[in-house]
């Protein structure tokens, strides 16, 4: 569903939010100028609310315009380049953090969009193929990736090299992402922990955004997909992360964003014990009445920008 000036309740997601650069080609950045554009249309038309406030307006059919700002992954392009145009439009925000980098490690998806910075994506899927046939050749037939069809349909912002190494590893065994990806730093010689500092917030920085009223949500400890782990796995890695932003921010967090957007609707259960009321996904339309409060939808940067252009065409 396309962004519409009619859609009262809505939630926006952003990712990385820096000006595009040489050295780090592998990702898609929402420019700092095109991010203040889109804030500063959003605090024309909406009011800035929470996850929760959003919601609870959408399920009472309030006709207050209300918009959730939403930030996955924790990334320090965040605070040091969207938090100053937050402030300056008075927005409040969520960012969602993944409590694995706080330990100097960076989740699967990261590394490959280093790697695709490093990397061309087609030649990136030769040294999977390479890896997987000799490592797991007796799975080589379920995990070899495609060079002449994209897997999926969901990645509609990826050409389908991209595409399909972004998919394969996500759905991959974590034992096989976790080798690969062990395999791939070595043999072009990157320092994780070096690369997760420059990348990521550390827990200063969380307090930081704490003290100055943001709200920080969970986006789990190893950004695993909901839709491919056990639920013990996901309890598991649940209970660590929580416990990590307890203790830094001396307050539980009641908010979850799905790795990948993707949740599992089987442990929505798990999630309330956890101590969690609301989570988000990455479907792309505004909130109805209908929904429910731990599977909610937010469009992305791409959504608005698009909505923009149009107005200016």
């Amino acid at each position: 569903m396309k962004f519409s000036y009619e859609d009262k309740q809505i939630m926006v997601n952003y990712h990385y939010v820096e000006d595009p650069r040489p050295d780090f080609q592998g990702i898609h950045p929402c420019a700092v100028k095109e991010f203040e554009r889109q804030i500063a249309f959003l605090s024309a038309n909406y009011s800035f609310a929470t996850v929760p406030e959003v919601e609870r307006a959408a399920a009472r059919g309030s006709d207050e315009k209300l918009c959730a700002i939403t930030f996955d992954d924790g990334l320090q392009d965040q605070y040091e380049y969207a938090l100053p145009i937050l402030k300056k439009y008075g927005a409040r925000a969520t960012f969602f953090i993944i409590t694995s980098t706080l330990l100097g490690k960076i989740p699967t998806a990261h590394k490959i969009h280093v790697l695709l910075s490093r990397v061309e994506p087609d030649e990136l899927i030769d040294v999977f193929n390479d890896f997987i046939r000799a490592a797991y050749p007796d799975s080589a037939n379920l995990l070899l990736i495609p060079k002449d069809r994209k897997l999926t349909e969901r990645r509609i912002y990826d050409d389908m090299f991209t595409a399909n190494i972004k998919e394969a590893l996500t759905v991959s065994p974590q034992d096989i992402q976790s080798a690969f990806l062990r395999h791939t730093f070595v043999v072009f010689a990157l320092d994780e922990a070096s690369l997760c500092l420059e990348l990521f917030m550390d827990e200063n920085t969380l307090r930081k955004l704490r003290y100055d009223g943001f709200s920080i949500g969970n986006h789990t400890h190893s950004h695993a997909s909901f839709e491919h782990e056990s639920r013990e796995f996901l309890y598991r890695d649940l209970t660590i992360s929580q416990g990590m932003l307890t203790r830094i921010l001396e307050k539980i967090p009641t908010v979850v964003a799905y790795p990948y957007g993707r949740p599992n609707k089987n442990v929505s259960e798990m999630l309330v014990d956890a101590g969690f009321t609301h989570g988000v996904t990455v479907e792309q339309r505004r909130l109805e009445k209908s929904d429910h409060p731990l599977f909610l939808p937010r469009y992305n940067t791409n959504d608005i920008k698009l909505f923009l252009d149009n107005l200016t065409v």
